[in-house]
């Protein structure tokens, strides 16, 4: 005579479990997505580490795209958020519009904000509110840019050497 252990002897139960391991982890799958879809941010601008951020002028060094994003579920044009992206940046309905942001361009730093609800990233995820300061186009907006940009393609408007 052969005894099975564990569930396989009662099917039933056995199907009820995966059914619940399987409802769990969509439910924590939802829940993760979410979280990372809509994240909000707390100013950091006195932050020691950052403050240093705050009022510097940066000159883009490569082209870039400005894109106006919409944070609307239904992807109206209202609200929407300003921020300057790398190439080859991204697509979907979401976006709303894309500017061309060419090297040369030039920022002023304004606050610098550390994400709030970023619990998955091993780094804090940071982001500076800029003025446009190559063009009124952006006037009266808020435009966001990863704090990474700023190192990795611009530079401070202080270290550039002089055009003739």
């Amino acid at each position: 005579m052969t005894y099975v252990t564990g569930a396989t002897h009662r099917p039933e139960l056995y199907d009820y479990r995966v059914s619940m391991r399987n409802r769990f982890i969509a439910l924590l799958a939802t829940c993760l997505l979410a979280g990372c879809y809509m994240v909000s941010y707390e100013d950091a601008s006195n932050d020691p580490k950052y403050s240093m951020y705050v009022g510097t002028e940066y000159r883009t060094t490569s082209d870039m795209t400005v894109y106006r994003v919409s944070m609307d579920r239904n992807y109206g044009p209202s609200p929407s958020i300003y921020t300057i992206v790398q190439p080859p940046g991204f697509d979907g309905p979401e976006v709303i519009s894309r500017t061309r942001f060419p090297a040369g361009s030039t920022l002023k730093i304004l606050t610098i904000q550390r994400c709030k609800d970023c619990y998955l990233d091993t780094e804090p995820r940071m982001r500076a509110t800029v003025r446009v300061t190559s063009t009124t186009q952006f006037d009266d907006l808020q435009v966001h840019a990863d704090l990474g940009l700023l190192s990795s393609h611009m530079q401070t408007t202080e270290n550039l050497e002089p055009s003739h």
